[in-house]
C-alpha cells in the first residue's frame, strides 16, 4: 500500500465520522413540523393542529387605511369578529382583550402585537363610529370594515361562523364565533383563545404559545 493511500484512508474515515455526527445532531434539532406536533399540552390547548394560510383580501381600518394580508406580517395578531350593536359578547370580549394587552404591555411584551375587530355588520358600523367605539377600549385597537365578500375571505381560514337573525318583534342580532383568533408574524392562522376570556389567562396562554414558536423556530 502506498504512503498516499495509507494517508487517504484515515482522512476518509474522519470525514465519514464527521458526517455521521452532523446527521445525528441535525436529526435531534427541532423543526417546525416536528415541534408543531410535539407542543406541550398547555400550548396545544391554544394552538391548532395545523397552521392555515390567509387568502388575499382587502378591507379598510376605521382610519380609512387599506388593510390586507400583508398587514399581518411582523405582528402577533388577535382577531375578533363582532358588531357594534352586540349587547354582551362583543363588549366583554373587547374588554378582555384590553386587559390582556395591558397585562402584556406591563411586562414589556406587547411591542409587536395588534388587536383587530372585524365588523360583521359593515352597513351599520361606520368607520367614524367604529373609531369612537374602539377608542373606548384601547386607542391602538384596529377596526376593519368592508364588503362582506372580503370579510368572508378573511374569515374562512379562521373558521368563523356568523348568521343574522330577526325575531318576531323585529329585533335584529348576529350570532357569531366568540373565540379570538391568533395569527402569527408570518401571516398564518395558528390558534385561538376560547371563552371564557380572562385577561391574565389569555396573556399567559399567548406567552406560552409565542415561547414555543420562538424556541422551536416554527
Amino acid at each position: 500500500m502506498t504512503t498516499r493511500r495509507r494517508l487517504l484512508i484515515p482522512f476518509l474515515l474522519l470525514v465519514m465520522a464527521g458526517s455521521l455526527l452532523a446527521g445525528i445532531w441535525l436529526s435531534q434539532q427541532p423543526t417546525g413540523r416536528t415541534a408543531w406536533g410535539s407542543a406541550p399540552p398547555e400550548v396545544q390547548a391554544v394552538m391548532w393542529p395545523e397552521p392555515r394560510s390567509l387568502a388575499e383580501f382587502q378591507l379598510h381600518t376605521q382610519h380609512g387605511r387599506p388593510f390586507g394580508r400583508d398587514q399581518f406580517k411582523g405582528y402577533w395578531s388577535f382577531v375578533f369578529y363582532g358588531y357594534m350593536a352586540c349587547p354582551d359578547v362583543c363588549p366583554m370580549s373587547l374588554h378582555a382583550l384590553r386587559g390582556m394587552h395591558d397585562f402584556l404591555e406591563a411586562q414589556g411584551a406587547a411591542d409587536n402585537l395588534q388587536v383587530l375587530f372585524v365588523s360583521l355588520d359593515p352597513d351599520n358600523d361606520s368607520p367614524a363610529e367604529m373609531q369612537e367605539y374602539l377608542d373606548w377600549y384601547h386607542e391602538d385597537f384596529i377596526g376593519l370594515h368592508g364588503e362582506l365578500e372580503q370579510i368572508d375571505r378573511l374569515a374562512a381560514p379562521m373558521a368563523i361562523k356568523y348568521a343574522e337573525h330577526v325575531d318576531e318583534t323585529g329585533y335584529r342580532s348576529i350570532d357569531h364565533t366568540s373565540s379570538v383568533m391568533i395569527v402569527d408574524p408570518r401571516g398564518r392562522v395558528v390558534g385561538a383563545l376560547s371563552p371564557p376570556l380572562e385577561p391574565q389567562r389569555m396573556a399567559e396562554q399567548f406567552q406560552r404559545l409565542r415561547g414555543h414558536f420562538e424556541r422551536n423556530r416554527i
